[in-house]
Protein backbone atom coordinates (compact mmCIF):
# COMPACT_ATOMS: atom_id res chain seq x y z
CA UNK A 1 0.00 0.00 0.00
CA UNK A 2 1.27 3.51 -0.82
CA UNK A 3 0.41 6.19 1.72
CA UNK A 4 -0.35 9.71 0.42
CA UNK A 5 2.80 11.51 1.52
CA UNK A 6 3.03 13.95 -1.41
CA UNK A 7 4.41 11.94 -4.36
CA UNK A 8 4.82 13.77 -7.70
CA UNK A 9 5.20 13.03 -11.41
CA UNK A 10 8.73 13.03 -12.84
CA UNK A 11 10.18 16.50 -13.09
CA UNK A 12 10.85 16.19 -16.82
CA UNK A 13 7.17 15.52 -17.56
CA UNK A 14 6.09 18.46 -15.37
CA UNK A 15 8.46 20.76 -17.22
CA UNK A 16 7.12 19.55 -20.58
CA UNK A 17 3.48 20.19 -19.64
CA UNK A 18 4.33 23.60 -18.24
CA UNK A 19 6.21 24.45 -21.44
CA UNK A 20 3.05 23.63 -23.40
CA UNK A 21 1.04 25.99 -21.18
CA UNK A 22 3.62 28.73 -21.76
CA UNK A 23 3.34 28.31 -25.53
CA UNK A 24 -0.43 28.70 -25.23
CA UNK A 25 0.08 32.05 -23.54
CA UNK A 26 1.67 33.38 -26.72
CA UNK A 27 -1.00 31.83 -28.95
CA UNK A 28 -3.95 33.22 -26.99
CA UNK A 29 -4.06 36.97 -26.17
CA UNK A 30 -3.98 37.87 -22.49
CA UNK A 31 -6.98 40.13 -22.99
CA UNK A 32 -9.13 37.15 -23.97
CA UNK A 33 -7.88 34.91 -21.19
CA UNK A 34 -8.37 37.55 -18.50
CA UNK A 35 -12.03 38.06 -19.33
CA UNK A 36 -15.06 35.83 -19.24
CA UNK A 37 -16.59 33.31 -16.89
CA UNK A 38 -14.49 31.26 -14.50
CA UNK A 39 -14.00 27.62 -15.46
CA UNK A 40 -14.79 25.79 -12.22
CA UNK A 41 -13.70 22.50 -13.83
CA UNK A 42 -10.11 23.62 -13.25
CA UNK A 43 -10.69 23.12 -9.53
CA UNK A 44 -9.93 19.79 -7.92
CA UNK A 45 -12.31 17.88 -5.64
CA UNK A 46 -12.97 19.46 -2.24
CA UNK A 47 -13.37 16.09 -0.52
CA UNK A 48 -12.94 12.34 -1.05
CA UNK A 49 -15.68 9.78 -0.60
CA UNK A 50 -16.09 8.48 2.97
CA UNK A 51 -17.28 5.15 1.56
CA UNK A 52 -13.74 4.08 0.68
CA UNK A 53 -11.61 1.99 3.05
CA UNK A 54 -8.08 0.87 2.23
CA UNK A 55 -7.39 -2.86 2.08
CA UNK A 56 -4.79 -3.94 4.63
CA UNK A 57 -3.10 -7.25 5.28
CA UNK A 58 -4.65 -9.41 8.01
CA UNK A 59 -1.79 -8.89 10.45
CA UNK A 60 -2.31 -5.12 10.40
CA UNK A 61 -5.86 -5.38 11.79
CA UNK A 62 -4.79 -7.15 14.98
CA UNK A 63 -1.84 -4.85 15.63
CA UNK A 64 -2.23 -2.68 18.73
CA UNK A 65 -1.24 0.96 19.13
CA UNK A 66 2.41 1.17 20.18
CA UNK A 67 3.71 4.60 21.23
CA UNK A 68 7.17 5.71 20.15
CA UNK A 69 9.43 8.32 21.80
CA UNK A 70 6.90 9.55 24.35
CA UNK A 71 7.33 10.08 28.12
CA UNK A 72 6.80 7.08 30.35
CA UNK A 73 3.22 6.78 31.56
CA UNK A 74 1.69 8.57 28.54
CA UNK A 75 -2.08 8.06 28.39
CA UNK A 76 -2.75 9.60 24.95
CA UNK A 77 -0.31 10.02 22.06
CA UNK A 78 -1.07 12.66 19.41
CA UNK A 79 0.57 14.03 16.28
CA UNK A 80 -0.81 17.22 14.71
CA UNK A 81 0.00 19.04 11.49
CA UNK A 82 1.76 22.40 11.72
CA UNK A 83 -1.52 24.34 11.62
CA UNK A 84 -3.49 22.37 14.22
CA UNK A 85 -0.57 22.02 16.61
CA UNK A 86 -0.48 25.68 17.71
CA UNK A 87 -4.27 25.98 17.51
CA UNK A 88 -5.11 22.99 19.71
CA UNK A 89 -2.13 22.72 22.05
CA UNK A 90 -3.57 25.10 24.72
CA UNK A 91 -6.88 23.21 24.77
CA UNK A 92 -5.12 19.84 25.00
CA UNK A 93 -2.72 20.92 27.73
CA UNK A 94 -5.49 22.43 29.86
CA UNK A 95 -7.55 19.26 29.46
CA UNK A 96 -4.66 17.04 30.48
CA UNK A 97 -4.04 19.06 33.64
CA UNK A 98 -7.73 19.11 34.55
CA UNK A 99 -8.08 15.34 34.07
CA UNK A 100 -4.75 14.42 35.62
CA UNK A 101 -3.58 12.48 32.57
CA UNK A 102 -0.38 12.57 30.49
CA UNK A 103 -0.84 13.60 26.87
CA UNK A 104 2.11 13.55 24.46
CA UNK A 105 1.65 15.95 21.53
CA UNK A 106 4.05 16.19 18.60
CA UNK A 107 4.08 18.71 15.76
CA UNK A 108 4.35 17.32 12.24
CA UNK A 109 2.66 17.42 8.85
CA UNK A 110 -0.27 15.68 7.20
CA UNK A 111 2.21 13.15 5.84
CA UNK A 112 3.62 12.45 9.30
CA UNK A 113 0.08 12.08 10.65
CA UNK A 114 -0.75 9.61 7.89
CA UNK A 115 2.39 7.59 8.55
CA UNK A 116 1.71 7.55 12.30
CA UNK A 117 -1.74 6.09 11.68
CA UNK A 118 -0.42 3.53 9.23
CA UNK A 119 2.21 2.39 11.73
CA UNK A 120 -0.30 2.61 14.62
CA UNK A 121 1.89 4.88 16.74
CA UNK A 122 -0.75 7.42 17.88
CA UNK A 123 -4.28 7.59 19.26
CA UNK A 124 -5.11 10.87 17.47
CA UNK A 125 -3.70 12.38 14.28
CA UNK A 126 -4.39 15.86 12.93
CA UNK A 127 -4.62 16.99 9.30
CA UNK A 128 -4.96 20.38 7.59
CA UNK A 129 -6.54 18.65 4.56
CA UNK A 130 -9.48 16.33 3.93
CA UNK A 131 -8.37 12.70 3.87
CA UNK A 132 -7.22 11.13 0.64
CA UNK A 133 -8.23 7.58 -0.17
CA UNK A 134 -5.06 6.09 1.29
CA UNK A 135 -5.67 7.90 4.58
CA UNK A 136 -8.92 5.99 5.06
CA UNK A 137 -7.54 3.05 7.01
CA UNK A 138 -9.75 0.39 8.63
CA UNK A 139 -10.94 1.60 12.03
CA UNK A 140 -9.93 5.23 11.46
CA UNK A 141 -12.68 7.85 11.83
CA UNK A 142 -12.29 11.49 10.78
CA UNK A 143 -13.76 14.28 12.87
CA UNK A 144 -13.86 17.68 11.17
CA UNK A 145 -13.14 20.57 13.50
CA UNK A 146 -13.75 23.32 10.93
CA UNK A 147 -12.41 25.14 7.90
CA UNK A 148 -10.19 28.18 7.41
CA UNK A 149 -9.52 30.30 4.32
CA UNK A 150 -6.41 29.88 2.20
CA UNK A 151 -5.30 33.52 2.08
CA UNK A 152 -3.69 35.06 -1.01
CA UNK A 153 -1.18 37.83 -0.44
CA UNK A 154 1.35 40.10 -2.12
CA UNK A 155 4.23 42.32 -1.13
CA UNK A 156 2.94 45.37 0.79
CA UNK A 157 4.05 47.68 -2.06
CA UNK A 158 1.93 45.89 -4.65
CA UNK A 159 -1.14 48.10 -5.35
CA UNK A 160 -3.45 45.18 -6.19
CA UNK A 161 -6.16 44.86 -3.55
CA UNK A 162 -8.11 41.89 -4.83
CA UNK A 163 -8.66 39.30 -7.55
CA UNK A 164 -11.54 37.26 -8.86
CA UNK A 165 -11.04 33.52 -8.55
CA UNK A 166 -10.70 33.43 -12.34
CA UNK A 167 -7.89 35.98 -12.23
CA UNK A 168 -6.15 33.99 -9.50
CA UNK A 169 -6.40 30.84 -11.60
CA UNK A 170 -5.18 32.66 -14.71
CA UNK A 171 -2.19 34.04 -12.81
CA UNK A 172 -1.18 30.60 -11.57
CA UNK A 173 -1.80 29.03 -14.99
CA UNK A 174 0.37 31.68 -16.61
CA UNK A 175 -2.47 33.26 -18.58
CA UNK A 176 -2.05 36.61 -16.83
CA UNK A 177 1.61 37.49 -16.79
CA UNK A 178 1.55 41.22 -16.03
CA UNK A 179 0.17 43.04 -13.00
CA UNK A 180 -1.21 45.89 -15.10
CA UNK A 181 -3.70 43.39 -16.53
CA UNK A 182 -5.27 43.60 -13.05
CA UNK A 183 -4.84 47.33 -12.39
CA UNK A 184 -3.05 50.17 -14.21
CA UNK A 185 -1.65 51.21 -10.81
CA UNK A 186 0.73 48.26 -11.03
CA UNK A 187 2.52 49.76 -14.03
CA UNK A 188 5.17 51.13 -11.68
CA UNK A 189 6.27 47.67 -10.49
CA UNK A 190 9.76 46.90 -11.79
CA UNK A 191 9.28 44.76 -14.88
CA UNK A 192 5.53 44.54 -14.18
CA UNK A 193 5.50 40.76 -14.54
CA UNK A 194 3.57 38.53 -12.13
CA UNK A 195 5.74 36.02 -10.27
CA UNK A 196 3.49 33.35 -8.68
CA UNK A 197 4.81 31.35 -5.74
CA UNK A 198 3.30 28.02 -4.67
CA UNK A 199 3.76 25.31 -2.05
CA UNK A 200 2.26 22.20 -3.61
CA UNK A 201 1.92 20.07 -0.48
CA UNK A 202 -0.39 17.06 0.03
CA UNK A 203 -0.84 16.50 -3.70
CA UNK A 204 -2.82 13.27 -3.26
CA UNK A 205 -5.31 14.84 -0.85
CA UNK A 206 -8.33 16.87 -1.98
CA UNK A 207 -9.08 20.48 -1.06
CA UNK A 208 -6.55 23.20 -0.08
CA UNK A 209 -4.55 24.57 -3.10
CA UNK A 210 -6.20 21.99 -5.38
CA UNK A 211 -9.36 24.11 -5.15
CA UNK A 212 -7.40 26.67 -7.18
CA UNK A 213 -6.00 24.25 -9.78
CA UNK A 214 -6.45 20.49 -9.54
CA UNK A 215 -2.88 19.33 -10.07
CA UNK A 216 0.68 20.55 -10.40
CA UNK A 217 0.78 20.15 -14.19
CA UNK A 218 -1.86 22.88 -14.55
CA UNK A 219 0.47 25.52 -13.07
CA UNK A 220 2.58 27.92 -15.10
CA UNK A 221 6.04 26.94 -16.29
CA UNK A 222 7.27 30.13 -14.59
CA UNK A 223 5.90 29.05 -11.20
CA UNK A 224 8.36 29.38 -8.31
CA UNK A 225 7.89 26.41 -5.98
CA UNK A 226 8.83 26.37 -2.30
CA UNK A 227 8.65 23.50 0.14
CA UNK A 228 8.25 25.33 3.46
CA UNK A 229 5.67 27.77 4.79
CA UNK A 230 8.32 30.22 5.95
CA UNK A 231 9.91 30.16 2.48
CA UNK A 232 6.55 31.02 0.92
CA UNK A 233 6.17 34.09 3.11
CA UNK A 234 9.75 35.34 2.94
CA UNK A 235 9.79 34.95 -0.86
CA UNK A 236 6.69 37.10 -1.33
CA UNK A 237 7.72 39.59 1.36
CA UNK A 238 10.98 40.24 -0.49
CA UNK A 239 9.54 40.58 -4.02
CA UNK A 240 6.99 43.28 -5.01
CA UNK A 241 6.03 41.27 -8.11
CA UNK A 242 5.25 38.02 -6.27
CA UNK A 243 1.95 36.50 -5.14
CA UNK A 244 1.52 33.58 -2.75
CA UNK A 245 -0.94 31.86 -0.43
CA UNK A 246 -1.09 30.43 3.09
CA UNK A 247 -3.36 30.44 6.12
CA UNK A 248 -4.17 33.77 7.75
CA UNK A 249 -2.54 32.62 10.99
CA UNK A 250 0.74 31.80 9.28
CA UNK A 251 0.89 35.31 7.79
CA UNK A 252 0.54 36.69 11.31
CA UNK A 253 3.03 34.24 12.80
CA UNK A 254 5.74 35.41 10.40
CA UNK A 255 4.63 39.04 10.15
CA UNK A 256 7.77 40.46 11.80
CA UNK A 257 10.23 38.70 9.50
CA UNK A 258 8.03 38.44 6.39
CA UNK A 259 5.31 41.13 6.25
CA UNK A 260 2.81 40.59 3.43
CA UNK A 261 -0.50 42.15 2.38
CA UNK A 262 -3.67 40.04 2.29
CA UNK A 263 -5.84 40.54 -0.80
CA UNK A 264 -9.50 39.82 -1.48
CA UNK A 265 -10.82 36.96 -3.63
CA UNK A 266 -14.22 37.50 -5.27
CA UNK A 267 -14.55 40.71 -3.26
CA UNK A 268 -14.07 38.99 0.11
CA UNK A 269 -11.07 39.03 2.41
CA UNK A 270 -9.89 35.69 3.84
CA UNK A 271 -10.75 36.98 7.30
CA UNK A 272 -14.45 37.42 6.39
CA UNK A 273 -16.17 34.53 8.12
CA UNK A 274 -19.53 35.03 6.40
CA UNK A 275 -17.94 34.82 2.94
CA UNK A 276 -16.22 31.55 3.83
CA UNK A 277 -19.38 30.06 5.37
CA UNK A 278 -21.49 30.96 2.32
CA UNK A 279 -18.93 29.67 -0.18
CA UNK A 280 -18.26 33.09 -1.71
CA UNK A 281 -14.64 32.73 -0.61
CA UNK A 282 -13.90 29.49 -2.47
CA UNK A 283 -10.50 28.21 -1.29
CA UNK A 284 -10.00 26.82 2.19
CA UNK A 285 -8.34 24.26 4.41
CA UNK A 286 -10.33 21.54 6.19
CA UNK A 287 -9.07 20.62 9.65
CA UNK A 288 -9.60 17.03 10.82
CA UNK A 289 -8.53 14.89 13.73
CA UNK A 290 -8.91 11.11 13.92
CA UNK A 291 -9.99 8.41 16.33
CA UNK A 292 -9.79 4.63 16.31
CA UNK A 293 -12.51 2.00 16.58
CA UNK A 294 -11.72 -1.62 17.30
CA UNK A 295 -10.69 -3.59 20.36
CA UNK A 296 -6.94 -3.50 19.66
CA UNK A 297 -6.77 0.24 19.05
CA UNK A 298 -9.62 2.00 20.87
CA UNK A 299 -8.69 4.47 23.63
CA UNK A 300 -11.62 5.84 25.65
CA UNK A 301 -9.52 8.69 27.03
CA UNK A 302 -8.66 9.76 23.49
CA UNK A 303 -12.36 9.72 22.55
CA UNK A 304 -13.19 11.91 25.53
CA UNK A 305 -10.45 14.37 24.53
CA UNK A 306 -11.79 14.55 20.97
CA UNK A 307 -15.27 15.37 22.29
CA UNK A 308 -13.74 18.09 24.48
CA UNK A 309 -11.88 19.60 21.51
CA UNK A 310 -15.05 19.56 19.40
CA UNK A 311 -17.00 21.37 22.12
CA UNK A 312 -14.28 23.99 22.57
CA UNK A 313 -13.04 24.61 19.03
CA UNK A 314 -14.75 28.00 19.12
CA UNK A 315 -12.35 29.03 21.89
CA UNK A 316 -9.30 28.71 19.61
CA UNK A 317 -7.35 31.94 19.08
CA UNK A 318 -9.44 34.02 16.61
CA UNK A 319 -6.31 34.70 14.54
CA UNK A 320 -6.72 31.16 13.16
CA UNK A 321 -10.12 32.20 11.67
CA UNK A 322 -11.49 28.66 11.99
CA UNK A 323 -15.19 28.24 11.17
CA UNK A 324 -16.37 25.46 13.54
CA UNK A 325 -18.09 22.37 12.19
CA UNK A 326 -21.29 23.22 14.08
CA UNK A 327 -21.54 26.55 12.20
CA UNK A 328 -20.97 24.79 8.87
CA UNK A 329 -23.73 22.28 9.62
CA UNK A 330 -26.22 25.07 10.22
CA UNK A 331 -25.16 26.71 6.94
CA UNK A 332 -25.90 23.58 4.91
CA UNK A 333 -22.46 22.03 4.54
CA UNK A 334 -22.78 18.26 4.30
CA UNK A 335 -21.42 15.80 6.85
CA UNK A 336 -21.08 12.05 7.13
CA UNK A 337 -21.10 11.52 10.87
CA UNK A 338 -18.48 13.95 12.19
CA UNK A 339 -16.67 14.30 8.87
CA UNK A 340 -17.26 17.19 6.46
CA UNK A 341 -17.81 15.68 3.00
CA UNK A 342 -19.62 18.32 0.91
CA UNK A 343 -20.03 22.03 0.30
CA UNK A 344 -23.45 23.74 0.56
CA UNK A 345 -25.69 22.92 -2.38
Amino acid sequence: MNIALGSSEPARFRQFTRLISLLLIFLVPNAVLAEGHDDASLSGPPFSTPDHTEHMEDGWHSKAIKYEKVPEGTDISITLDQHLYPALLPIINDYGKAQGIKIAVKEGTCGISAGSLLDKRVDIAGFCCPPGETDRLPGVKFHTLGISAVAFFTHPDNPVKGLTIKQARDIYRGNIGQWNRITPLAQGLAGNQVEPVARLHCKARPGHWRLLLDNEDMFSVSLFEVSAIEDMLTTVASNPKAIGYESVWMTKRYAKVAPVKLIAINGAMPTERAALISGRYPIYRTYNITSWSGEAVHNERADALIEHIQRNIGAVDPDFVIIPAAVLRRAGWRFDGDELVGEPR
